[in-house]
């Protein structure tokens, strides 16, 4: 199975092409926007193993939260091929992919908490409470809090109301160290995003696979937050 994946959440922008193992990968980061070097890199990865879209039996993606416009455009691409070809899409919020990363990293097949954090500036973060585990051969990830958007004064507070007794977690994502210490001073702190090919790797080793699968019509952005252009005509409205 040919499957091209990308990932345009960050302000660097990813994809690689895999058939069993991964046959190309490549990430840019530069001051050229995600619309203008996006398809130049599939162009390139496709070109590289004398493959044309129309081969491509899967698309992967990563859906945010993130990059308001990252998001949008990765989603926009992958579905517009998906929609040409009529392929399928596999699916992963950024925040997930994070607490896959870490446990698999971990190399455990012990139950872990892992709180995934994403910086979305002014000390304000995206975060989402996941209990990770081992399922025979798969991983399982279940959602313990929803993905939501909030200082990160107000976590530890949260996070520990959320926990079963005596549980701990891990911390993990890609906001500063010393911020997440000042408010997580007893948890050790992961500082990751998962690349590429973890998202790869995440379509073959993720239980329940098909919760991860979607068409053109059925795939959404995993935003959490309006926008601030939304969030400034809300406001506008309210008046």
């Amino acid at each position: 199975m040919n499957i091209l994946a990308i990932d345009t959440t960050t302000k660097k922008a990813s994809v690689a092409l895999t058939n069993d193992i991964v046959l190309f990968d490549i990430t840019e980061d530069n001051d050229i926007t995600h619309s203008e070097k996006l398809l130049p890199l599939v162009d390139m990865a496709l070109s590289e193993e004398n493959l044309k879209i129309e081969d491509i039996d899967l698309y992967a993606v990563i859906n945010g939260p993130g990059s308001f416009t990252g998001v949008r455009i990765g989603l926009a691409t992958v579905k517009a091929f998906a929609m040409v070809n009529n392929k399928k899409i596999f699916a992963i919020s950024s925040l997930e992919a994070i607490a896959f990363s870490v446990f698999v990293n971990l190399k455990t097949d012990t139950e872990k908490y892992i709180l995934s954090l994403i910086d979305a500036k002014n000390n304000r973060c995206y975060y989402g409470l996941y209990k990770v585990s081992k399922v025979k051969n798969k991983i399982d990830i279940k959602s313990v809090i929803k993905p939501e958007n909030d200082l990160i004064e107000n976590l530890p507070e949260i996070i520990h109301n959320s926990l079963p007794n005596n549980a701990t977690v891990s911390v993990a994502g890609n906001m500063d160290s010393n911020v997440v210490k000042k408010y997580f001073k007893n948890e050790d702190y992961i500082k990751t995003y998962p690349n590429i090919r973890e998202i790869i790797l995440a379509y073959n080793k993720i239980n329940n696979l098909q919760n991860y699968i979607f068409d053109t019509y059925t795939l959404d952005a995993e935003y959490v937050r309006p926008s601030q252009a939304e969030r400034l005509k809300n406001e506008h409205f309210k008046k």
